[in-house]
């Protein structure tokens, strides 16, 4: 920004809501981080857009169309949603013999407000500013939220593992499938000015 440059509101949302990661932002919850951060822009709040209450979709500015429009400093009203990551890795031994590892993992945002923290990648990920969310709670905390699925990644490499039968650590060859799944709902919102 060049000398005298004025901040867009959203420029202006992102800027205090970095400023406070760690911070715990009003009682705690995602709302107050999105509300306090809309305010201290000099934008509408949900308040002002009503209506609010526990169990509301927020509205908290122009709403957005398209997803893939989204930037730092827009608002997304989050309902349902659920990342299911299936991680499957198979050890392939010289002599045929295979182990299979699988893990399965969820990340889970019910009713949710996140500030958008950068583009919307690739794989339809975005960062994000959220507290009310694990692994920290009630403070400010860089996030990552994927808006769609992912189809399956699968890497092959060469590595070390203990063969089976032998329990002798052995080269081997590694297949790692990931995939993706993504339910619910999101809406994004530009910030409003007043």
């Amino acid at each position: 920004m060049g000398k005298g440059a004025t901040l867009t509101p959203n420029q202006k949302v992102v800027v205090w809501a970095r400023g406070k990661l760690g911070h715990k932002i009003g009682r705690g919850k995602c709302w107050d981080l999105g509300e306090e951060a809309l305010k201290q822009a000099g934008a509408s709040t949900s308040n002002d857009l009503g209506p609010v209450a526990d169990d509301t979709d927020y509205v908290w500015g122009d709403p957005i169309s398209d997803l893939s429009q989204i930037e730092p400093g827009d608002i997304l009203q989050i309902r349902d949603h659920l990342i299911t990551t299936k991680i499957k890795i198979e050890y392939l031994f010289k002599d045929g013999s295979t182990i299979v590892e699988k893990d399965e993992r969820t990340a889970q945002r019910g009713h949710h407000t996140a500030i958008v923290n950068g583009k919307l990648d690739a794989n339809g990920g975005v960062k994000t500013l959220e507290q009310h969310v694990r692994p920290k709670g009630d403070v400010v905390q860089d996030m990552y939220l994927y808006t769609r699925d992912v189809p399956e990644v699968v890497t092959k490499t060469v590595g070390q593992h203990k063969h089976p039968r032998t329990k002798q650590s052995e080269r081997v060859n590694i297949t790692k499938s990931v995939t993706i799944t993504v339910t619910g709902t999101i809406w994004p919102y530009h910030p409003k000015a007043k």
